[in-house]
C-alpha cells in the first residue's frame, strides 16, 4: 500500500468514526429564515401530548453552525424505538416546544423514530421544516413518516384549493373537504403497522386533538394497533381516546326521554319510523342548518314521509320564540320537533359526547346507525337510495 493510499485509509476511518459519534445530525438550510439556529429535541411522553404546543419535553438542544450543519452528540438509552421531534423556534420565541401546526407546510418540526445503535441524519429547509424533510435511517418507520409527510402536503393543498368560503351557503362544502381530507390521509396509513405512523396521521387530521366528526377514523386506527401493537403504550392511549368519542356506525342511537314541542317528554325509540328516521340537530340562529331544513329536509319528507320516513328535529336554542318562528318559516313544522330550551346546555348533547352542528344521524327501526353527518345532495341521494330498496 502507498504512502497515499494509507492516509486516504486513516481519513476514511477518521471520517467513519466521526459520523458515528453523532446519532443524529444533519443540515438545516438557514438562507432567508427568520428562525434561531438552534435545534430542540422533543420527547412528546404520549400520544396526547404528540406534535402539540407546549407539551412536549425537551431532553436536548444543539446549534446550526454556519453552514447549516447540526449534531446531536448523545440520545436517550433506550432498547426500544421511540418516536422524537426536533423544533426549530424564531427569534424571540419564549417557549423552544411551541409547534406550529396551522400550515402544514410551514410546521417548525419534523418528527422521527430513533433506536439504539442507529445513525440518522435529517435535513431540511427552514422555512418549511416539515414539508421539505427528508430522513436517511435504516428503520422503515422513518421511511413512512417522509411519506405522510409527503402525503399530507399534497391532500392538504387539494383539501385548501377546495374549501374556499365565498358565503355561508359554502360551509358545509368545506366542512365536506375537510372530513374528505382526513379520511384519505388516514386511508394512505391504513396497512402501515408502525403505531408511530399511525399516531402521526391522528394528530395530523385534528393537531387540536377533537376527533368528534372523527369518530369512527379513531376507532379503526385502535382496531389496527391492537393487532399490530396491542402492549404499545400508544394504542392503549388512542383505544382509550375511541372509547370516549360519540355514536360511530351500528351503533344504537340511545333512546333517549325527548322534551317535545308539546310539552310531552316521549322516548326517542317510541318516535322511529317502520323504515327509517333521521335525526337532525340543529338550531334556530345556525345559517346552514335553516337551509338544509328548506332545501333538503322539506323535500324528502315531503317525498318519503308516507312510505316510512321520519325526521326528528332537536334544537339547541333558548328562546322558544325563536325556535317556533323558524320552524314554521322554514316549513319543518311538518315532522317532530324537541329541544330543552337550555341554549348549548343539552343534556342530549352531553350523552351523544358531541357539540358542532349541524349534524344528524339516520337510523333504523331498531335505532341502529346507519349514517351521520351527511348534508345536502350526499344526504338526498343517501335517503333516495336506502328509500328504494
Amino acid at each position: 500500500m502507498t504512502f497515499a493510499h494509507s492516509i486516504y485509509a486513516i481519513l476514511v476511518v477518521i471520517l467513519f468514526s466521526a459520523c458515528s459519534r453523532y446519532p443524529v445530525s444533519g443540515h438545516i438550510d438557514m438562507i432567508n429564515s427568520q428562525k434561531k439556529p438552534v435545534i430542540y429535541l422533543i420527547d412528546p411522553v404520549n400520544f396526547g401530548s404528540l406534535l402539540s404546543s407546549f407539551e412536549g419535553k425537551v431532553i436536548d438542544s444543539t446549534t446550526i453552525d454556519q453552514k447549516g450543519n447540526f449534531q446531536f452528540t448523545k440520545m436517550p438509552a433506550s432498547s426500544e424505538k421511540k418516536l422524537y421531534v426536533i423544533t426549530i423556534q424564531k427569534h424571540g420565541e419564549k417557549y423552544p416546544t411551541k409547534l406550529e401546526n396551522d400550515v402544514p407546510d410551514s410546521s417548525n418540526y419534523i418528527p422521527f423514530v430513533f433506536q439504539a445503535q442507529e445513525n440518522i441524519k435529517i435535513n431540511s429547509v427552514a422555512n418549511q421544516l416539515t414539508k421539505n424533510a427528508s430522513i436517511e435511517s435504516k428503520t422503515t418507520d422513518n421511511q413512512s413518516i417522509i411519506k405522510l409527510i409527503q402525503n399530507r402536503s399534497l391532500l392538504y393543498g387539494e383539501y385548501k384549493a377546495k374549501s374556499k368560503i365565498a358565503s355561508e351557503d359554502q360551509l358545509l362544502e368545506a366542512e365536506k373537504a375537510k372530513l374528505e381530507f382526513q379520511k384519505s390521509l388516514m386511508e394512505s396509513v391504513l396497512n402501515d403497522k408502525s403505531v408511530f405512523v399511525t399516531a402521526l396521521a391522528l394528530r395530523w387530521i385534528s393537531p387540536n386533538g377533537d376527533y368528534e366528526r372523527l369518530p369512527e377514523l379513531v376507532k379503526s386506527a385502535c382496531l389496527n394497533l391492537t393487532k399490530n401493537a396491542p402492549d404499545h403504550l400508544w394504542t392503549q392511549q388512542i383505544c382509550t381516546k375511541s372509547a370516549s368519542l360519540s355514536l360511530t356506525l351500528g351503533d344504537q342511537f340511545p333512546d333517549f326521554p325527548m322534551p317535545m314541542k308539546n310539552l310531552d317528554t316521549i322516548s326517542l325509540h317510541s318516535l322511529l319510523a317502520d323504515k327509517l328516521t333521521l335525526i337532525d340537530l340543529w338550531a334556530s340562529w345556525c345559517a346552514p342548518c335553516r337551509q338544509e331544513n328548506r332545501n333538503i329536509l322539506v323535500p324528502l319528507w315531503d317525498k318519503y314521509h308516507q312510505n316510512g320516513f321520519q325526521i326528528i328535529g332537536y334544537a339547541l336554542d333558548s328562546s322558544d320564540k325563536g325556535w317556533n318562528n323558524a320552524i314554521s318559516k322554514d316549513g319543518a313544522d311538518r315532522w317532530l320537533h324537541a329541544s330543552h330550551l337550555q341554549g348549548d346546555v343539552s343534556p342530549l348533547f352531553d350523552l351523544l359526547k358531541i357539540s358542532t352542528i349541524p349534524a344528524n344521524y339516520l337510523v333504523n327501526k331498531e335505532g341502529i346507525v346507519l349514517a351521520k353527518n351527511l348534508h345536502g345532495v350526499e344526504l338526498t341521494a343517501w335517503v333516495d337510495n336506502y328509500m328504494k330498496k
